[in-house]
């Protein structure tokens, strides 16, 4: 890590890549927060874009993909899941249902049943 100049967000830290070049943190971390929402907004809209148990869609990021049965869990799709491989989300994504954080609240609280 050193401190150098970037473009956007002026004197910070970078950190050295693989091919000996620097990274602005704050570019980096940036660019996996815009590509985890990406992947997230692309998930939602191919599984059906709306909670399965109430029909909201007003914002992706209040969407979660609920595993039918736990024991095939491989990972979650939430924040650090989303860093997987496009396939990898898809694969896992086949084994969930698509529903608002209400509702998932209330089937996993055992309130509401799918």
């Amino acid at each position: 890590m050193m401190l150098r100049t970037c473009k956007q967000h002026g004197e910070t830290k970078h950190f050295p890549r693989p091919d000996g070049a620097f990274r602005c943190g704050k570019c980096a971390s940036g660019w996996v927060i815009r590509n985890r929402r990406t992947k997230k907004e692309k998930l939602v809209a191919m599984f059906g874009g709306k909670c399965v148990v109430c029909g909201y869609k007003k914002y992706a990021g209040a969407l979660d993909f609920h595993h039918k049965n736990p024991k095939d869990k491989s990972f979650a799709l939430s924040v650090k899941g989303l860093s997987y491989s496009w396939d990898s989300l898809v694969q896992e994504a086949k084994k969930c249902v698509l529903v608002c954080k209400n509702c998932h609240t209330e089937i996993e609280a055992k309130i509401t049943t799918l």
